[in-house]
């Protein structure tokens, strides 16, 4: 349901993966509790923020999460979350590595990123 993560610009952060609740519970304060409990779990671990997606379908959520103080990254912060595939990772990973100029350390590009 949560994970922690770490951000460098800001420190550790809390990330919610696939929070909801099913849709005959919806309306009697579940998920309001829930996101209360994940809260405080986040401040407990000194967490500087909490994140997670919200499907842009889904206006009430996105409206909840507003009304809590939440902010959309994707246009407020200029961000976009991207996904390679599977594939797309199994290219990269075979792809060529670029031929440094002799005057670059000896490790560089070797498992450093």
């Amino acid at each position: 349901m949560y994970y922690f993560t770490y951000d460098p610009w800001i420190g550790r952060v809390i990330f919610l993966e696939d929070f909801y609740v099913v849709k005959s519970y919806r309306g009697l304060g579940i998920g309001q509790e829930l996101l209360k409990k994940l809260s405080q779990v986040a401040t407990s671990f000194h967490c500087a923020c909490m994140q997670f997606l919200v499907n842009v379908r889904n206006q009430k959520s996105v409206d909840y999460y507003v009304n809590c103080g939440g902010f959309d990254l994707s246009s407020d912060a200029g961000w976009h979350l991207f996904r390679l595939a599977k594939d797309d990772l199994s290219n990269l990973a075979i792809k060529e590595s670029k031929k440094f100029p002799e005057s670059c350390p000896k490790d560089l590009g070797q498992g450093q990123v």
